[in-house]
This record gives C-alpha cells, sequence and structure tokens, in this order.
C-alpha cells in the first residue's frame, strides 16, 4: 500500500538567492524524513511569504499539517485540503495557463486519498486522466501513477484496463533495462511488483497455466514471503486443491512487509476455502476470527498514521463472506445482521440484496410463532362476515403494511420480515440490467467480480418475489414475477418449475383456475424437464476442458434431484387442480401415467391419498380399500 508522497522542493516562483534555494530544499527533505514537521514548515515558509509559495510547495505543507496533528486527523479532511487546493488551481488557470503536468502531483495524491477510504471508482477517473499524460511525467511519478491505477484496476476487477497498464509497464521496464536511472534495488522492487500484479491479473482472468508461470517467477524474486505464499495459495484455491491451500497459509510468515494483518486474511481465506468444502460451521468459525483479528488491526494500527488505518481495514468485506456462510449454515437471523451492514457499503451489489431477502424469509420460515407469521400476511380483507350464500368480505380503506409505503420505516430499522424482503428484492431487480439488452455491460458485484451473465440472478430474484407476495397473501402482485420468470428462457429449469408452481397457486387464489391449468399442464412441465436434461448434458460435455469454475461437485447432482421433486409436487398440483374443477377422469389419467414412471418407494404418500380420493368420489369404494390396503400409509404422518 502506498503512503501519500510529493516531491519536498521549493517552486521556482520563490524570491530570494538562487544559491539558498537547494539548502533549504535539503533541510526541509530531511526534516521530513525524520518526522519533524514543525521544522520542516519552517523551512518551507522562511524564504517567501504565502502569497508568493508554488502549489508544490502548498501541497507539502498541507501533508505537513496533516502528519504534525497526528492521529486525530482523518484523510477525509485531507482530502478537503487537496480540493481547495486544486480549486485554487484551477481558479488560476482562467487567468493564465496552468500546466497539466504541475497539477500531477496534487491529482495523484487525491487518487491517493480515494484508494485509501476504498472510493475506487474516482481514484480511478483522476488516474485514468494522469495515464494520458504519463509521458512527461517524473519517472518516479510515473512509476507510482501507473502502479496505483494497477491496484484501483484490480481492486474492482477490471482487468481489462489493468492488462492495459501492466503492458505499458512492461514495455517501459524493457526500454529502460539498459539505463542506469533507477538502483538495482529500485529494479528489484519493480520487478517483483510487475510480477505480483501479473499474477493477480491471470488469477482474476482464470488464466491458470500464466498465473502458474507467474507464480514461480515472484517465488524466484520475492522467495517465501508472505505475500508470494497467499499468492500462491489462492492459485490453488482456484484449481480446487484446498489441502494444498491450506498448507500453503500455515506455513506463510506471520509478517508482512506492506504492514498488512496476516491473521486478518489468514482467518479470512480459511473460511472461503471451507465455504467451498461446503463444511459452512467451520467457515462461520474462521470468519468470526478473521472479523476479531480485523478489529485488533486497527486498533494497533500506528497513530499519527490513518491511512495505515484505511488499508489495514477488512471490516465490510469480512461482514459479507460472514453472512454468506452464516446464511449456507443455516443462521439466517445472525445473516441477516451481517449482511444489512455490509449492503450500506456495498449498495450496487443486486447479489447482496437478494441474498439479504433470503435471510429474512428464512428467519419467517424459521419462526414458530403463527402471529408473526399472520403479521406478515396482507391486510386488505379486514373481516368476513355471514355464512353461504350471504357471506360478505369487508376490504380496508388502506392498506398500511404496503411495502411501497412503509419503505421509509423498513430502511431506518431493517428487521427480517416479508415486508422487508420485497423491498430488497424490488431493489436487486432495479440494479439488474433489462433481459436481451443489447451492449447490456457486466454489473458491479463488489467485493465480488462482477456478474456478466446476469439471468439465472434475474430467475432466482422473482421466484423469491412471487414466493414472498404469496406468503403476503397477495396474489395478483405475485403474479406479475412469477409470469415473468416462466417467460424467462434462459432462467434454470427448476427455477422454472417453481414459477409454475407460483403461478398457478396465484391464479387459483385470483379464481382463474382454467389459466391455472396451462401453468401445470403435463406438456408444459416435460418440456422444462427435457430443457433441464440437455443443459445438463452440455454441462458434461463441457466438463472436461479444464474448466476452472469452482462450482464443481456435487451441485449437479442435488440439482437434479431438487428439480425432480419439484415436477413430482407439480404434477401432484395438477392433479388437485382438476379435483377442484371436477374434472375425476383426467385427474385419475395424469395420477396413473405419473405413478407408472415411478419406483413403489418413490411413491409419495400425497398421490396415494389424491388417488383414494378419486376412487372415492367416482363411488369406487372397494377399490380404494384395496388401495389403502396395499400402500399401508400411516395417515398421522401426513402433512395438512
Amino acid at each position: 500500500h502506498y503512503f501519500i508522497q510529493s516531491n519536498l522542493r521549493i517552486g521556482s516562483e520563490m524570491t530570494g538567492e538562487e544559491a539558498s534555494v537547494p539548502s533549504a530544499v535539503e533541510v526541509a527533505k530531511n526534516h521530513f524524513d525524520e518526522g519533524r514537521y514543525s521544522e520542516c514548515i519552517s523551512t518551507l515558509t522562511a524564504n517567501a511569504p504565502a502569497s508568493s509559495l508554488g502549489t508544490k510547495v502548498h501541497l507539502n505543507l498541507i501533508l505537513c499539517e496533516y502528519l504534525k496533528r497526528g492521529p486525530d486527523q482523518d484523510l477525509e479532511c485531507l482530502l478537503e485540503n487537496f480540493q481547495v487546493l486544486e480549486s485554487k488551481m484551477n481558479k488560476d488557470a482562467e487567468d493564465d495557463e496552468v500546466d497539466e503536468v504541475e497539477k500531477a502531483v496534487l491529482l495523484y495524491n487525491i487518487a491517493l486519498v480515494h484508494y485509501q477510504t476504498k472510493n475506487y471508482d474516482k481514484a480511478v477517473v483522476i488516474l485514468e486522466k494522469l495515464f494520458k499524460l504519463i509521458e512527461p511525467l517524473e519517472e518516479g511519478l510515473a512509476y507510482k501513477i501507473c502502479f496505483l491505477l494497477v491496484e484501483c484496476y484490480l481492486s474492482t476487477y477490471q482487468t481489462e484496463g489493468a492488462a492495459m497498464v501492466v503492458y505499458y509497464l512492461d514495455k517501459q521496464m524493457a526500454a529502460k533495462s539498459g539505463e542506469s536511472g533507477d538502483t538495482p534495488v529500485q529494479n528489484e522492487m519493480h520487478k517483483a511488483r510487475m510480477h505480483q500484479y501479473k499474477t493477480r491479473l491471470f488469477a482474476q482472468q482464470k488464466c491458470l497455466k500464466a498465473c502458474k508461470r507467474e507464480i514461480k517467477n515472484v517465488l524466484s524474486v520475492c522467495g517465501t514471503t508472505a505475500s508470494s505464499l497467499f499468492l500462491k495459495s489462492e492459485f490453488e484455491y482456484l484449481r480446487n486443491n484446498f489441502k494444498k491451500s491450506c498448507k500453503l497459509l500455515n506455513s506463510a510468515p506471520k509478517t508482512c512487509p506492506s504492514k498488512e494483518h496476516i491473521p486478518t486474511l489468514y482467518y479470512n481465506n480459511f473460511g472461503c476455502m471451507h465455504f467451498k468444502m461446503q463444511k459452512y460451521n467451520l467457515g462461520v468459525l474462521y470468519m468470526s476470527q478473521a472479523l476479531e483479528a480485523n478489529t485488533e488491526a486497527v486498533k494497533a494500527a500506528p497513530q499519527g498514521c490513518n491511512s495505515t488505518m484505511y488499508s489495514l481495514n477488512h471490516h465490510y468485506q469480512i461482514l459479507y463472506n460472514y453472512g454468506i456462510l452464516l446464511l449456507h449454515a443455516g443462521q439466517p437471523k445472525a445473516a441477516f445482521n451481517c449482511l444489512t451492514q455490509a449492503v450500506t457499503v456495498y449498495s450496487r451489489n443486486p447479489r447482496l440484496w437478494l441474498r439479504i431477502a433470503e435471510c429474512a424469509i428464512g428467519v419467517v420460515k424459521q419462526s414458530a410463532d403463527s402471529a408473526q407469521i399472520q403479521s406478515c400476511k396482507s391486510n386488505t380483507v379486514k373481516a368476513i362476515v355471514g355464512s353461504g350464500v350471504y357471506r360478505k368480505t369487508i376490504l380496508n380503506t388502506s392498506n398500511q403494511s404496503h411495502p411501497k409505503q412503509r419503505s421509509a420505516e423498513l430502511s431506518k430499522t431493517p428487521t427480517p420480515s416479508l415486508i422487508y424482503a420485497a423491498l430488497c428484492l424490488n431493489n436487486a431487480l432495479d440494479l439488474l440490467p433489462v433481459p436481451d439488452a443489447a451492449n447490456s455491460s457486466p454489473v458491479s458485484a463488489l467485493p465480488a467480480p462482477p456478474l456478466k451473465d446476469t439471468s439465472k440472478l434475474r430467475a432466482s430474484v422473482l421466484c423469491n418475489l412471487a414466493y414472498v407476495w404469496l406468503g403476503m397473501g397477495d396474489p395478483l402482485q405475485a403474479l406479475q414475477p412469477a409470469q415473468e420468470l416462466l417467460n424467462l428462457k434462459s432462467a434454470p429449469p427448476s427455477l422454472r418449475l417453481l414459477g409454475s408452481v407460483y403461478a398457478a397457486e396465484a391464479l387459483i387464489l385470483l379464481n382463474r383456475s382454467n389459466e391455472a391449468t396451462s401453468c401445470l399442464a403435463p406438456e408444459f412441465i416435460e418440456s422444462i424437464i427435457e430443457q433441464n436434461a440437455w443443459q445438463n448434458k452440455v454441462n458434461e460435455e463441457g466438463g472436461g476442458s479444464g474448466s476452472s469454475s469452482p462450482d464443481t461437485g456435487k451441485l449437479p447432482g442435488t440439482q437434479e434431484q431438487q428439480t425432480r421433486e419439484i415436477h413430482n409436487t407439480i404434477i401432484l398440483n395438477s392433479v388437485a387442480l382438476y379435483c377442484m374443477k371436477r374434472d375425476l377422469n383426467r385427474a385419475k389419467r395424469i395420477l396413473a401415467q405419473h405413478l407408472s414412471t415411478l419406483k413403489e418407494d418413490e411413491v409419495p404418500p400425497q398421490a396415494t391419498m389424491l388417488l383414494v380420493y378419486i376412487e372415492l368420489r367416482q363411488g369406487n369404494t372397494e377399490d380404494a380399500l384395496n388401495i389403502l390396503k396395499e400402500r399401508q400409509i400411516n395417515l398421522p404422518n401426513l402433512s395438512t
């Protein structure tokens, strides 16, 4: 990580004898290096009044004042002073043209403050402007600008921009290799940093062969330092070689020259590996230790240097990882608390909004309090009076529980409820691009890589949204996302099957049973199943090409089993729908056809009871008794 730096030298605008200028520069530089900032300020201002000082001297004075005041000063105050100086320079440029090269040091420091405070987008805008003026700049400053730009690109997963700057640096270093401008130590530092950047770049691009080659270069130049071993551990992590990755982390030194807090990174990486190994509870343990280690690192940051504290603080990244692990470990309430804190920083991440909604749904499902579940229902219906043909429904004049009306209240105090889940899901939809939009750019998902294909994420959001609206007793609102999910051809088949169930349920509640029949038609369901089989076949054929995707293992089998269960549920719902419509012959035919495809131990008890019901309705009492005797159903265990 970089620290705020500037060239400490007196500007040519200063008055006085020319012979005294070099001595003043050297004295001020010595005072600055020794940490005697008051003497440095005195030296800088001794030879001229403040009005005649150059912009570079003003910049150095701001830096010295910031360091002089110690740990009470925040980087935001330093940024404000830099911006005041920048506005002054822009104002002077209206009268007399200011060379852009003169502003380079100031703009670099502004970008550096943005980087330290993790405002990477603002830093990239400034650094890209400086990169266009890189040729006339001093060599040391040019290297710093390029290195910082690569850091910002890699921190935001902009691999194309990072590759461009790395290529430029390679050319410059190759051209200057024969010259004697830099010392051998500086050359070695630049080489080591370049190899590390290339390793991180290839890792983000999933170019594992090139990444392996660069890791060898890193180890040969840097040795077995903490940074090089962490890079090699990440490489093994991408190859799903978790045992070797753990071994490399355990062998890494406990200190790092870049002042990173090793225990924080160590526990975080172990938590991520256990997540990939589907050992979620162990991952939760490691991530909680990472959070504690991060807190200790921030408290133990060197006094008088808030930039170090900012660079050490990975609080929100760890909270994000911690929340995801808690959600997978079956602790949705704790996950909800973590992710609602993380979303204050990563509010542009649609997948994070989806995870928060899933946490809220999980809390409601785990709740054993029926009153809480009833409170999630819509308050559209106030009461029902009378019976039979005299039965009447009394509606509320206003619905205060509607999410759009309570959004301001819920945003202040997030609570894990279905109403808040609906708000989060709507936020996720707003952040996602329109389906099939031409030239749609990747969606930012920091702290994770950007999302290039958002169709699956959109399908998950729509599926959850339909479920939430049904849970709140609003079938009309649930019907829209369910139908949109059914029309989304690129959605996973399992989610489209769920969409058909939710759409049918919403239509039945709206007394549109004829339309619900089309959603549960066997032909429609079979087409989705065939699509799922075709996708699985394509995935199997592409799986042997050395793909580096980490999402391999037991997931395809689990998804296939879930799809089969959803298919069985849909068929049974279709049969029940035909029974409601009193089309018993068609219901019996569909059920018999479905049971013929199942083994004896795979027949669900609900299917048997539906068959018994149909036989009883048709007056076949003996057949119904024979079915009950053959299947030996344990009636008390049936779910209602």
